[in-house]
């Protein structure tokens, strides 16, 4: 038994590759040691069948000996997910000695069912700061919490706000959303070639942003920012990264404030870690996170950040960030982006980062050690 690893079901929301929870369970997959661990992976990804994201890690994961279960989506039949979740356990439930469960809402159905097949460790995963955009989901969600809590045997959350949101005065372990700083360095080379490619002068000032196309990120009130910001700079430029399901309505916002000429909306790209390059600030204007894996990344890049005061401030690791109540003058805002475009690249942000237990490697082995623990009892 010594020399087989510990076999860890990962159930997460997608492997959409824009979604952070997505990039950081991918990333442990990449940096973990399979003697030791060894990843399979759930999601509910997926609508009578058919995967719902273009860009996705599942075919990646598989390639390299991970098993990708998927159910049907959860908010179009709660029924039928969990009866479809009651199926993969019932079938291999009991090849798992740990179940790490991301989705804090779907944790009564997916945690009871591991408990159910015998699975003795069940680890739940903060990653937020609320549980919704949207009143009547935080409604919803607030039982569900609390009865999922009620299986887990163990916890875990990206930052502390995220674990005191979730887990209040219960004890639970910080294990950070770590990255491979290396691969976001920047890169001048990366930069020419994008912004020739993206139609973006060297000289132009790019404000980017970075997440799902929901309204958790808020791109719209970014964008009417940017638009004043814009009055102040024509030549600016705003990249915004990644897809979702408000695409179309923040379309509209674009179009509406006439900047579709010069708001960029480049969708899920595998070569992010290039693209933070282009940028010369990074912009969250946030309703909630948890500790964002793009601010991680963006930073790793030198980038001087803005953010909502609604992301928490651990968010700033490097202690270079800035942050501003959405409440705030519009104009103040426009004042905090070109304060920070002024500042310039901030280059010693990847070695805070690696000294503050940032990179994937260190956070995989954590992990790792975390699950060992776990499994000697201790």
């Amino acid at each position: 038994m010594a020399n087989n690893p510990i076999r860890i079901l990962q159930v997460v929301p997608s492997l959409n590759r824009s979604a952070g929870v997505a990039r950081v369970v991918y990333n442990w997959n990449r940096f973990h040691d399979e003697n030791r661990v060894h990843f399979d992976f759930l999601h509910h990804s997926s609508r009578n069948g058919v995967l719902l994201h273009n860009k996705r890690y599942d075919e990646e994961l598989k390639a390299v000996g991970s098993e990708v279960f998927t159910v049907n989506y959860a908010a179009d039949d709660l029924k039928r997910f969990i009866r479809e979740v009651h199926e993969v356990f019932e079938k291999v439930g009991a090849n798992y000695d740990i179940v790490h469960c991301h989705m804090p809402n779907s944790a009564f159905c997916v945690l009871r069912e591991a408990e159910l097949v015998g699975i003795e460790h069940r680890v739940l995963h903060s990653h937020l700061n609320n549980s919704s955009d949207k009143f009547l989901h935080r409604l919803r969600n607030a039982p569900l919490n609390a009865i999922g809590k009620h299986y887990a045997t163990d916890y875990i959350a990206c930052s502390d706000d995220a674990g005191r949101f979730l887990f209040g005065s219960r004890p639970f372990t910080v294990i950070n959303n770590g990255i491979p700083l290396e691969q976001f360095a920047y890169d001048s080379e990366s930069r020419k070639l994008l912004r020739s490619e993206l139609g973006i002068k060297e000289t132009d000032p790019v404000v980017g942003c970075v997440g799902r196309l929901v309204k958790q990120k808020n791109f719209p009130f970014a964008v009417r920012v940017f638009a004043k910001f814009h009055e102040a700079f024509p030549d600016a430029k705003m990249l915004i990264l990644g897809d979702g399901d408000d695409r179309e309505e923040l379309e509209g916002i674009i179009s509406s404030e006439h900047l579709s000429n010069v708001v960029i909306l480049a969708g899920v790209r595998e070569d992010i870690n290039k693209l933070y390059s282009v940028m010369d600030v990074f912009f969250m204007p946030s309703l909630y996170e948890g500790l964002p894996v793009s601010a991680v990344e963006a930073q790793a890049a030198g980038l001087p950040c803005v953010y909502s005061d609604n992301v928490p401030r651990e968010t700033d690791i490097t202690g270079t960030g800035t942050f501003l109540s959405l409440d705030a003058d519009i104009d103040k805002w426009t004042k905090t982006l070109e304060n920070a475009f002024n500042r310039g690249r901030l280059t010693d942000n990847p070695v805070l980062l690696e000294q503050r237990g940032y990179s994937a490697k260190a956070n995989a082995e954590l992990l790792m050690q975390h699950y060992e623990r776990l499994m000697e009892g201790k």
